[in-house]
């Protein structure tokens, strides 16, 4: 007896491939943006300051915050998606992390100019797209999900301390 079996072949890109692209593109564009700000003049020259964080926690936080969304995109990118249901999801997920990734890229520019309010308003757009971000990515994979956690988690931190800074 024969069995009706459908395949579906579609040419993708390898994983290999989609991976560097995916790093390359987030990592590199965002660092530039977000290196060009003045982030490498260090927390001394900023006034008002809470507490003072360590410069190179300062300048360590851009590539991991970029580096968890690279891994993030990555994963979501390399699953398949033959419903319509899930490419609206994939839709979606593409409006929030290319909205995330310009709020983060940008939010040095805010911080190093003195605007701290346009600053917390930066980083809680950006904490709120992160946490958009993560709802969406788990709904497609769950490797994926757990890096944006970490991404959501962590500009969560960034707009709890920039909106003390900028209301204390």
């Amino acid at each position: 007896m024969e069995e009706k079996v459908i395949v579906k072949s579609e040419r993708r890109v390898s994983n290999t491939v989609l991976f560097i692209g995916c790093v390359f593109a987030i990592v590199g564009l965002g660092l530039t943006i977000a290196y060009c700000s003045g982030i490498f003049r260090g927390v001394q020259y900023i006034q008002r300051t809470p507490f003072v964080v360590p410069d190179w926690l300062v300048i360590a936080l851009p590539p991991v915050l970029f580096l968890h969304q690279a891994i993030a995109m990555f994963l979501t990118l390399r699953q398949n998606v033959y419903s319509s249901e899930l490419r609206s999801v994939r839709k979606a997920t593409w409006v929030f992390q290319v909205l995330l990734f310009f709020t983060l890229a940008f939010l040095p520019y805010f911080v190093w100019g003195g605007m701290m309010t346009g600053a917390f308003a930066v980083a809680t757009i950006a904490s709120a797209l992160a946490l958009g971000s993560t709802i969406l990515t788990y709904r497609q994979t769950v490797g994926g999900g757990v890096w944006m956690t970490i991404l959501f988690i962590v500009s969560a931190l960034i707009t709890l301390y920039i909106g003390y800074w900028a209301f204390a």
